[in-house]
């Protein structure tokens, strides 16, 4: 670079200086506006990833109630509190998703969502044997979007940590149902200590959710 060229580009680095100091002067507020704008942005991506994880937690334990042997309720009882919780998780998923940066996290929600409306094709399905396979395929939809999820770097914050926990407890849930024979007694015992394995860990990860 020859010395015209240096003398060139710090004039030229000076004078967008000036002007950056000159538009700061004229317009204070512009830097503020900008910045607030962003704090919104991130605020309300914030709360909709709080709701959608705390919909997911609910949806979770209607469908740990439905997965639970029950003289209270009837049958048809439990399956309306197993479809309308599995709604519940798909929608909740498919919200988180929308908040997540990261692309990997994003196609973890939208999997685990996917994998809860297989559940849900699954309950509605008027063939039994078709129904549970469904039901078993969305349940591992959910694994594998659970495993995508879970953060494996170090440096982990507080709430991250907890968070992460939060997943790795629900895929272990999950993971127990999916190897559930619900056609015996055993089976549908491991069924329901599966699902409220997943509600601890979904109410965890919501409580995280910052």
């Amino acid at each position: 670079m020859n010395s015209f060229e240096s003398n060139h580009r710090n004039i030229s680095g000076k004078q967008n200086n000036s002007l950056n100091k000159w538009d700061n002067m004229i317009y204070p507020d512009k830097r503020n506006k900008q910045s607030n704008s962003n704090k919104i942005d991130k605020n309300n991506s914030n709360i909709t990833a709080i709701a959608g994880n705390w919909i997911v937690a609910i949806g979770s334990l209607l469908s740990a109630i439905a997965s639970t042997p029950s003289n209270i309720f009837t049958q048809q009882t439990l399956t309306d509190f197993n479809l309308i919780g599995n709604i519940l998780e798909a929608g909740g998923s498919a919200v988180v998703s929308e908040t997540e940066d990261a692309l990997l996290n994003k196609v973890g929600d939208q999997l685990q969502a996917i994998g809860n409306l297989a559940t849900v094709a699954g309950i509605l399905s008027k063939n039994e044997q078709s129904g549970q396979l469904l039901e078993k395929q969305g349940s591992l939809l959910q694994v594998v979007g659970l495993g995508i999820v879970i953060n494996t770097e170090g440096k982990l914050t507080l709430l991250e940590t907890i968070s992460n926990t939060g997943n790795i407890i629900q895929l272990i849930g999950t993971v127990i149902e999916v190897f559930a024979d619900t056609d015996t007694k055993e089976g549908e015992v491991m069924n329901a200590v599966g699902a409220w394995i997943q509600v601890v860990g979904a109410v965890i990860t919501a409580l995280a959710t910052e």
